[in-house]
């Protein structure tokens, strides 16, 4: 019966039998996994408040016999995040990043360099409100830790930057107006200054505060980019619509 203790964040839980809960976490040492929490749902419960969606945990889990899933003997708070929970734009945006991570990840896939990241992320998005910049950033550095790479300096078909207009998730980057005259379909129109926008994050660059147009034009971008290698729009995206 293997014991192993390591922090998590938790992507989100439901409801096991009467008493109980099955948590989807994303550890540090374990990678994502799912784990029964025994009389969690209890009012006295020993976990608490440990296992809501967003929470920073120190954790220690173990295995019993061949089964997938393991248990959990105890959660302590690292962070709760409160005030995420606090603000409902603030809580489906965390909803979108927990639900990518949950999407992309396979179980048991370690990846302390995506979890690190998460751990940044939701410490920016609890005590920051710049959350469409927050988005683009989240999007851009995600895309890059979990292997893909986009074009947003330069038409992807070509290798040229005359006029840039339009963008293809598809394809992995911007297309120019020779390039995309034959066949339009799933492009989206992009102006110069998200592109460059774009790219200067993409490289690290240092970016200047741009223009609401730029933003919510750079924010439709990483959404089209995660819809496409998702195959579907996120569920949580429909959140974010309605309170907006």
């Amino acid at each position: 019966m293997p014991l192993h203790k390591t922090e998590a964040v938790v992507i989100h839980t439901i409801k096991l039998g009467e008493a109980d809960k099955i948590a989807t976490l994303f550890t540090k040492e374990l990678g994502k996994i799912k784990a029964v929490a025994k009389g969690a749902r209890r009012i006295k419960s020993r976990f608490g408040s440990s296992l809501e969606p967003f929470t920073h945990i120190n954790t220690t889990l173990f295995e019993k016999g061949n089964y997938n899933l393991l248990r959990i003997r105890q959660a302590d708070i690292i962070q709760p995040f409160f005030h995420i929970r606090e603000d409902f734009e603030k809580i489906s945006h965390g909803l979108y990043f927990l639900e990518l991570i949950d999407k992309f990840l396979l179980e048991r896939d370690v990846n302390k360099g995506i979890f690190f990241f998460l751990i940044d992320t939701l410490n920016h998005l609890n005590n920051n409100d710049e959350l469409k910049r927050l988005f683009v950033l989240f999007g851009i550095k995600f895309l890059k830790l979990s292997g893909y790479q986009y074009r947003f300096d330069k038409c992807i078909s070509c290798g040229d930057a005359p006029l840039i207009l339009f963008f293809s998730a598809y394809k992995g980057g911007l297309i120019c107006d020779s390039c995309a005259k034959n066949n339009r379909q799933g492009l989206l129109p992009i102006n110069k200054g998200t592109a460059l926008y774009l790219s200067n994050i993409h490289k690290e660059e240092e970016v200047t505060e741009e223009t609401a147009d730029v933003m919510n034009e750079a924010v439709e971008i990483i959404k089209g980019i995660f819809a496409d290698i998702i195959g579907r729009p996120l569920m949580s995206q429909e959140f974010i619509n309605k309170i907006r």
